[in-house]
């Protein structure tokens, strides 16, 4: 029995858990029950089809039409309504809560008309029509104690009181509810834009990959900034005043034909034509206008006009360079045979390719791209004869998989700005850049400035030989120190010309390079050098190097790395370093300056 009873208990408690679960889950997926019992208005905007509101200035409906709402007054004008602001009315209903109630059998008990709550001349009666059917509330007058109104619904006579925030959210006009946005949808899904105007017709068009470009009254690249910058103006434009509704004959607003125009279209296939007329007499600073879908007549400030009369150059790309410099990854620059080229690599950098192999100056090959980036167009569409290209350059980006390629014409002379064509384009630029630079297609000019790296741990000999002088040559010993090699003399060695030496040799660099593969190296005085300093290596995966110096220049002293035949300057400190004394005799020690 007492097994039983516990059985029978818990089958209860189970039993009650169930029943509240599904009282509570009833209450969860039935809101709408709920809030007709605390809420006066309960729209849903998805399914309202139309709402009304009735009252002493006239009558103000709000229709959906194919999906848009028009609103529309007692003498027949109609417009487009803003959907945002349906929305927040709509909203605003919703949210005003049932007051205290007044049921018809206490109306009965007391003997008290309804029209006592001011319902035969209601403030304003609000119809509503849904996929459910109609409902109307009427609006009486307000509470002897104010903040409240009374007010009830056509199928029932109990009367409630609600706050008189309802007066405020009744428009009591069409005009408050009217659409002033010119443009629908936001700025940046704007894909296709069309003006026309004084200037002619113009046709702007985004690519997908190319981005804007220009379609009428020319073919070429636009300037994506500028195009932007022309669409966010036209989205900042908003209706001033409705002037008149239901217009058949728009001459009488200057609104007839194509004169002035501007249309746009979004990605998702919708488009909107903005006409604009006549200035407005009696209210300067504004013009005529009407969308193209719509018979209404508003006025806008007459600034748009600066959008309308706008020539094609204001969106022709005057940049040279069509490519991101950030993502340049190759330069080719040919002129006549010669050619250039250099590319990047994520792991070593800038390196020319040809016509030889270097490290690449980051320095050098940043201020060539800035010239470049700096380019403009100051002249269209320059009338010329059908000229070969002078120069090719050409920026490629593996990052876009794009190159841009610019032919530079032949200058004859001329300083006015050269004249160039851009990748396809057949058609001729002025740009602000008077000559091709000096050197442009001189390898040295991209050569990396370093002229050698060494970790000064791995040098275990250094040999020096001066003209007129008998051979230096100091090696390491066991113990990692620098002792004179090949001589039995009595001498030691200059540590601290030494010490200053394997400073100098940790970074060698060069003020500038002079020529590659020279022909004749007795010209620079390096034939018989005036000096050479000869460096070997532990390091069996480095070779050593030998420093060859020459002739001194103002600019410095003409050297050359043996087996690189590239012609270098080497400033005065830093040859004095490379080249003092390695050993001294010790009977006469002569002091170097650091």
């Amino acid at each position: 029995m007492k097994g039983r009873s516990t059985l029978v208990i818990l089958i209860s408690i189970i039993a009650l858990g169930i029943f509240i679960w599904a009282q509570e889950s009833w209450r969860a997926y039935s809101p709408s029950a709920e809030g007709q019992r605390i809420r006066l208005f309960n729209l849903d905007s998805d399914t309202l089809l139309s709402i009304q509101f009735s009252h002493s200035n006239g009558i103000v409906r709000c229709e959906k039409e194919n999906g848009v709402w028009m609103t529309s007054d007692l003498d027949g004008n109609t417009g487009r309504a803003d959907e945002a602001l349906i929305q927040h009315m709509v909203a605003g209903l919703n949210s005003l809560g049932k007051g205290t109630t007044i049921t018809e059998k206490q109306l009965s008990v007391r003997g008290i008309d309804p029209s006592e709550y001011g319902f035969d001349n209601p403030l304003s009666t609000i119809t509503a029509v849904d996929n459910q059917g109609r409902q109307t509330w009427l609006v009486g007058r307000e509470t002897p104690l104010g903040e409240m109104v009374y007010v009830k619904t056509d199928s029932s006579e109990d009367i409630y009181t609600i706050a008189d925030k309802l007066l405020a959210v009744i428009p009591p006009s069409t005009d408050i509810l009217r659409d002033r946005i010119l443009f629908p949808g936001e700025a940046a899904g704007v894909r296709r834009v069309e003006i026309r105007g004084p200037a002619g017709f113009m046709q702007l068009v985004k690519d997908p990959q190319e981005g804007w470009r220009l379609q009428q009254p020319v073919a070429a690249r636009a300037d994506v900034k500028e195009v932007d910058a022309y669409i966010e103006k036209l989205y900042h434009f908003r209706i001033e005043e409705f002037i008149a509704d239901n217009v058949s004959d728009f001459s009488i607003y200057g609104l007839q034909g194509e004169t002035r125009q501007i249309s746009l279209g979004h990605a998702d296939g919708t488009s909107r034509m903005l006409i604009i007329g006549d200035d407005i007499p009696e209210d300067p600073g504004f013009v005529y206008a009407r969308r193209a879908d719509d018979t209404s007549v508003f006025s806008l400030s007459a600034d748009v006009l600066q959008l309308v009369n706008v020539p094609a150059e204001r969106f022709r790309d005057a940049n040279v360079l069509s490519v991101p410099p950030g993502s340049i990854s190759s330069i080719s620059i040919t002129h006549g045979e010669e050619q250039l080229s250099m590319a990047y690599d994520s792991s070593k950098g800038w390196n020319i390719r040809s016509p030889v192999v270097w490290e690449a100056d980051l320095r050098a090959i940043s201020d060539f791209v800035t010239l470049w980036v700096a380019a403009v167009v100051t002249e269209f569409d320059v009338v010329t004869n059908s000229i070969p290209a002078e120069w090719i350059l050409e920026f490629g980006s593996a990052e876009f998989g794009t190159t841009n390629r610019l032919e530079i014409l032949p200058t004859n002379g001329s300083k006015e700005g050269l004249l160039i064509r851009r990748d396809d384009d057949p058609a001729v630029y002025r740009i602000n850049l008077p000559v091709v630079p000096e050197g442009i297609i001189n390898p040295l000019g991209y050569k990396n400035r370093t002229v050698w790296k060494l970790d000064p741990e791995l040098i275990d000999k250094v040999t020096l030989q001066k003209d007129g002088y008998l051979q230096q040559m100091v090696e390491r010993s066991e113990d990692r120190s620098f002792s004179p090699a090949g001589t039995n003399g009595n001498v030691r060695v200059n540590e601290a010309a030494l010490n200053k030496l394997m400073r100098r040799l940790q970074r060698v660099d060069t003020p500038g390079y002079i020529t590659y593969n020279p022909r004749d190296l007795d010209i620079y005085g390096l034939a018989e050098p005036a000096a050479e300093l000869y460096i070997s290596l532990s390091d069996t995966n480095q070779l050593g190097r030998v420093l060859l110096v020459g002739r001194e220049t103002t600019d410095g002293f003409y050297s050359m790395i043996k087996g690189r035949d590239v012609i270098f300057y080497l400033e005065k400190p830093v040859i004095d370093a490379l080249t003092a004394d390695l050993i001294q005799n010790s009977e006469l020690v002569a002091p170097v300056n650091e």
